[in-house]
């Protein structure tokens, strides 16, 4: 593959953060419902909660109490007290890659969302459908708002995979049988990238975290 040439300034950066977070599902569904159901949330999981009040806020009782949009909440809520001294996903070679690519918006998941083919299977299907999720599991197109994925101070939230996911991820871009599209503009990109990317699924499986997919503009 050519070097890339230099977007800065003109296309945000991406990278992956160690994500953990066993209740994401639960915390979207009640930041979109009533203050009753977000507390009883806090109530079912004392370590999410214990997060927040490590970021000064004292025993919430209601969504009002905690003063950061949702985005930063979530990316809060995801982060361990170990995370501070996990070595970070991919270091190196395979993160500047992923940074930013020179095509497009610059952003890596959605070239290979593009041009990496998944076989016709079950396997190659729930392939397609991670990748997917770690490209916008956040988006607009999925919750009809930004509310999840654009907030103050910068935060840029894609998607995520928690720590199952992201080890069966890895393991089908090991193992499955994928090929590339014909037209794919940039000369090896796709097999570069994916195993780019294993390498960060690889840190987090060794790490026994999610993984999280943010964009710095």
């Amino acid at each position: 593959m050519s070097e890339q040439n230099d977007f800065s300034g003109i296309n945000p950066f991406y990278t992956f953060d160690t994500f953990d977070c066993e209740g994401i599902i639960e915390l979207l569904a009640v930041l979109d419902s009533t203050d009753e159901d977000f507390l009883q949330f806090l109530n079912d999981n004392p370590l999410i909660l214990e997060r927040i009040e490590n970021q000064g806020i004292d025993n919430p009782k209601s969504r009002n109490d905690i003063p950061w949009d949702d985005a930063n909440l979530i990316f809060i809520a995801s982060k361990s007290e170990e995370s501070r001294n996990q070595q970070p996903l991919g270091k190196g070679k395979p993160k500047e890659r992923l940074g930013r690519i020179p095509l497009g918006e610059g952003n890596p998941l959605s070239y290979l969302l593009m041009y990496l083919k998944p076989p016709n299977s079950n396997e190659g299907k729930e392939m397609f459908k991670l990748l997917s999720k770690l490209h916008s599991g956040f988006s607009k197109s999925i919750h009809n708002h930004e509310r999840f994925s654009i907030g103050k101070w910068g935060m840029n939230l894609q998607g995520y995979l928690l720590f199952d996911d992201a080890v069966l991820l890895h393991k089908y871009l090991k193992n499955i049988k994928w090929s590339v599209s014909a037209d794919e503009p940039l000369d090896g990109g796709v097999r570069t990238f994916a195993r780019d990317l294993s390498v960060i699924l690889r840190d987090a499986g060794k790490q026994k975290t999610g993984v999280l997919m943010r964009a710095h503009h």
